[in-house]
């Protein structure tokens, strides 16, 4: 009976460890999928806000989809686990897609390109070394949006 009180401690022990791994994860992939659905917003806002325009000149949009991109320059991520920066052409692009069968006003693609940094790199290394994946760790969000205005009838 006295030796209870010493077996609660090591069943303590021993779980405890697993136990904060178990919440601390769920804390961490918490914040990633805020950072993620960020900038899937951040994707989806920009699509629309560069679909609406009706530009016949190449040199023009580009021109308005890099304002687009500067309106994101003070967008932060809520827990800046991933490693994003709006005025990198790499990291955040805006593409007019010319018309095809099933865009017959073609579409626009937002491409968002977002690499892990700090704790999530390590992570990402301790996971590859554990199994037989190879993640990068980096995250591209893709967005395409149709066009509304019909470019071949100018």
């Amino acid at each position: 009976m006295r030796f209870q009180r010493g077996q609660s401690i090591v069943e303590f022990a021993l779980v405890l460890p697993l136990f904060l791994l178990f919440t601390f994860s769920i804390i961490y992939f918490g914040c990633v999928f805020a950072d993620y659905v960020t900038l899937g917003t951040i994707a989806r806002s920009s699509a629309r806000a560069a679909v609406v325009l009706q530009q016949e000149d190449a040199a023009k949009q580009q021109d308005d989809y890099q304002k687009i991109r500067e309106g994101f320059n003070d967008q932060k991520l809520p827990f800046d686990i991933y490693e994003w920066n709006p005025s990198d052409k790499h990291d955040f692009d805006i593409q007019y897609k010319s018309p095809t069968d099933s865009a017959p006003n073609g579409n626009v693609e937002v491409t968002v390109n977002a690499e892990l940094q700090g704790f999530g790199k390590d992570l990402v290394r301790i996971v590859n070394g554990l199994s037989d994946s190879k993640i990068d760790g980096n995250l591209s969000i893709t967005y395409t949006m149709y066009s509304e205005y019909n470019w071949s009838k100018k």
